[in-house]
């Protein structure tokens, strides 16, 4: 059954999920990176060719086989946007949101140029993307972890003691 690590680009995914899977001894599969490998080419690159839709299609793809792994998951922050997407991961394993303030966000995102969303989005929009996906990922997840102002560790501590319970 897998872990799989759901919420907002920047609140630390990736980060937390190599950390967990060291603790629950289960490797670590990085979506975005999976899709890249896959496709062959870098995730900004399929944006800017086929576009959003295209890469929502075979984000779905990526998740119909990765959720038979047990492994732990981190996904990209818009595999929420489809509805197929959220019955998939509430179904397959365990789903935790992992959420920060939108404006601990903003300042571990402004400037990054290896981001779509980030590249062609100002602030206020990625405000709106990040208000309207909100829900999403709570109706997608069994448990919502906050790491605002909070270091990996105690992050870790947090995610830990959800995965025992």
């Amino acid at each position: 059954m897998p872990i799989f690590l759901i919420g907002f680009m920047g609140v630390g995914k990736t980060t937390v999920g190599k950390e967990i899977g060291l603790l629950q001894n289960l490797p670590v599969i990085d979506m975005d990176h999976f899709i890249e490998e896959k496709e062959g080419r870098p995730i900004k690159e399929i944006f800017r060719e086929d576009g959003e839709s295209f890469f929502r299609t075979i984000e779905t793809q990526a998740l119909m086989e990765l959720k038979k792994k047990e492994a732990v998951i981190t996904t990209g922050g818009g595999i929420i946007e489809r509805k197929e997407n959220r019955d998939i991961l509430s179904e397959s394993g365990k789903v935790f949101h992992l959420y920060c303030s939108f404006e601990e966000l903003w300042e571990r995102l402004e400037g990054d140029c290896e981001r779509p969303l980030v590249l062609k989005n100002s602030r206020d929009q990625l405000r709106n993307l990040y208000d309207r996906r909100l829900p999403l990922y709570r109706n997608a997840s069994s448990s919502e972890i906050d790491t605002t102002g909070k270091s990996i560790e105690e992050t870790l501590n947090e995610l830990k003691r959800h995965i025992e319970s």
